[in-house]
């Protein structure tokens, strides 16, 4: 009689080595959500130098992204996580983009790993525009991204050929255990008249289980930071997107 075993994850026809910044369980939540079958998240952090919010103002710094987007952080998170079997790297973290050079980030941390594809947050943004050819975009940033760092979000979309009709911080209360998807839901229902595209800024702002309900009551597609990463991740390695269903419309092209 042949014995039969139970699936333990270790035949995964893709495995994505995300890197995360420490403290922040959004991106790995998110993904664990949304990952079709046979795609295996294996995550590393880098340093992030900042409590989710600054207790003076209830909104991160500038720098503690800029040594982020620095040599530093991120090679040394992708050196952690380096074997052979990881297929091609994501990385979850918005604001890198808005601060520095995908171009030059990408091509140092690929040179890292062995020649292996890397995607960033910005470049799946990007794409996702593209995508959509939307012509009048909506930029939400967490509640704790300054107005700063949300107008460099602006003006990277913008260098890159995006129309931006507008761009904010979400009129919620700041804080990554203070967001549920009814209150993003709400807010981006009111927020989305004369948009073609929603793009949610910040791996770690709680976004996708409100995608659906806001794309049926809108009719305005809408883009996270996380779904956008799985998307261009999926099809970076040469992966069918349909898979990941109740996520947005972008899966489904």
């Amino acid at each position: 009689m042949e014995q039969v075993f139970e699936p333990d994850g270790w035949d995964a026809r893709l495995r994505v080595g995300l890197l995360v910044p420490d403290g922040d369980i959004g991106p790995e939540s998110e993904w664990s959500a949304m990952a079709p079958p046979g795609v295996a998240v294996n995550a590393s952090r880098f340093r992030f130098p900042v409590g989710a919010v600054e207790a003076d103002a209830d909104r991160i710094a500038i720098s503690p992204v800029e040594y982020v987007a620095a040599p530093g952080p991120l090679d040394e998170a992708l050196e952690l996580l380096n074997p052979p079997s990881i297929d091609v790297y994501s990385l979850a973290f918005t604001s890198t983009s808005y601060v520095g050079d995908d171009a030059d980030l990408v091509a140092r941390l690929s040179e890292l790993a062995g020649g292996r594809p890397v995607v960033t947050t910005g470049q799946a943004l990007l794409a996702a525009v593209a995508h959509f050819d939307a012509a009048n975009v909506l930029l939400v940033d967490p509640p704790w991204f300054p107005g700063e760092l949300t107008d460099l979000g602006r003006q990277w979309l913008e260098r890159n050929g995006v129309v931006v009709a507008r761009a904010e911080p979400a009129g919620l209360p700041s804080g990554q255990g203070n967001i549920h998807p009814g209150a993003m839901h709400r807010w981006l229902c009111r927020a989305i008249e004369g948009i073609d595209l929603v793009l949610v800024g910040g791996n770690g702002f709680r976004a996708v289980g409100a995608v659906n309900a806001v794309e049926e009551d809108t009719g305005v597609a809408v883009v996270t930071a996380n779904t956008a990463l799985l998307w261009h991740t999926l099809r970076a390695a040469g992966r069918p997107t349909a898979g990941v269903t109740r996520y947005g419309k972008i899966f489904a092209g």
